[in-house]
């Protein structure tokens, strides 16, 4: 009798420890949940900034007009879609760093499946556009720059761009549908996790830019914008001497900005330089095209150019020929230092210096791509 008691009395007092720890926890989970609801609250307000803005350069981005670099049609459309792939990866990011502590019941990871959803459609999206368009994605600022910018990725066919782009917008779709179900769930439970509207494929879907049907009607008029057209046009901006001038034939040994530069030809005014066996020279090359340029090379020829009659100089100071290269993102500039070539004091040379350019720059705007100065080597 006495041991059946002490069982009745521990299972009373088992109970009523549940009881407690119940009525305790209460306030502590509701408290967790209004927590959670406040931070993911911010990450939805977050993502819809980021879905209007995606929106509204894809919606936009058949009939991007091209301005002065930096802000090329291409440039806009690559950086819109590069701040939307790192806004929504940090999103994702920051939705599954909500917990622990875990709001009630699923809704943690079902909130943080919806924003990885949105990062991957971006992601896909991003992909699609820029193998067919032929475009790298932006560094990012404050990052460490590469020494080389990335070669552009084997470019796909517009069907295969328009597939991809489908795809996405069935992905954005699928986020909407998995958030709109968690918000009704939130409600039909009474949990107190309060979270906005967010919809980045509104109806009518067929409608809306980022939907599947829009999406896969954009491949075709990105791939149609003559804005969107792969531009190439490497310039020489500057060209520096070693030793400087004592006397210079004209402003040609600084060029700001993609102006084409204008040579000086043989028989023409001379760059004098001091009394010296060897001259170097810095050329600077400037990518005014729309895309990258991962290999561009640049040479160098010193040749004799005295008047006639006058007496060759000694063959080991008869010039020569030199040439480097460089990997350029669209505006961006690189001076190559070339090796030092061998002159005569009192001698003529020619100096030019020419970027091999692509068939498309040579049959549209070859300015520029060469540059000849006469020298005058002082003696």
């Amino acid at each position: 009798m006495v041991l059946v008691l002490v069982v009745v009395a521990a299972a009373l007092l088992a109970v009523g420890s549940l009881i407690e720890i119940n009525a305790q926890s209460g306030p502590f989970r509701t408290s967790t949940d209004a927590g959670y609801g406040a931070m993911a609250s911010k990450l939805v307000t977050a993502s819809n900034l980021t879905g209007n803005q995606l929106a509204l350069l894809m919606n936009s981005a058949p009939q991007l007009a091209n301005h002065p670099l930096p802000y090329t049609a291409r440039a806009v459309l690559q950086q819109g879609l590069d701040e939307a792939v790192n806004s929504t990866s940090a999103q994702a990011g920051q939705a599954a760093a909500l917990e622990p502590p875990a709001p009630t019941a699923d809704a943690g990871p079902r909130f943080a499946a919806v924003m990885s959803d949105r990062a991957s459609a971006a992601l896909v999206l991003r992909s699609n556009v820029d193998q067919m368009l032929g475009m790298t994605s932006l560094p990012v600022a404050g990052a460490p720059e590469s020494s080389a910018p990335p070669t552009p990725a084997l470019q796909i066919s517009v069907d295969q761009a328009s597939a991809g782009m489908t795809a996405a917008g069935v992905l954005f779709q699928h986020a909407d549908d998995q958030y709109r179900g968690l918000l009704v769930d939130l409600r039909a439970d009474r949990v107190p996790i309060r979270l906005p509207r967010s919809v980045w494929v509104p109806t009518p879907v067929v409608a809306a830019p980022l939907g599947p049907a829009r999406l896969g009607a954009t491949a075709a008029l990105l791939n149609a914008s003559a804005a969107l057209v792969p531009f190439h046009q490497l310039i020489i901006t500057a060209v520096g001497l070693v030793p400087e001038p004592v006397a210079s034939a004209g402003a040609q040994t600084s060029i700001p900005g993609c102006t084409a530069p204008q040579s000086t030809a043989a028989g023409g005014s001379s760059t004098v330089l001091p009394p010296t066996t060897s001259v170097q020279t810095t050329v600077t090359v400037t990518n005014c095209g729309t895309v990258v340029e991962p290999v561009v090379r640049v040479s160098e020829t010193l040749a004799p150019a005295d008047p006639p009659g006058t007496p060759p100089p000694p063959a080991a100071a008869a010039g020569g020929t030199y040439q480097a290269q460089a990997s350029l993102r669209s505006g961006s500039s690189s001076a190559l230092s070339m090796e030092p070539l061998r002159v005569a004091a009192g001698h003529r040379y020619t100096l030019t210096v020419s970027i091999a350019i692509s068939v498309s720059q040579q049959a549209n705007d070859p300015a520029g791509s060469t540059q000849q100065l006469l020298l005058l080597i002082s003696g």
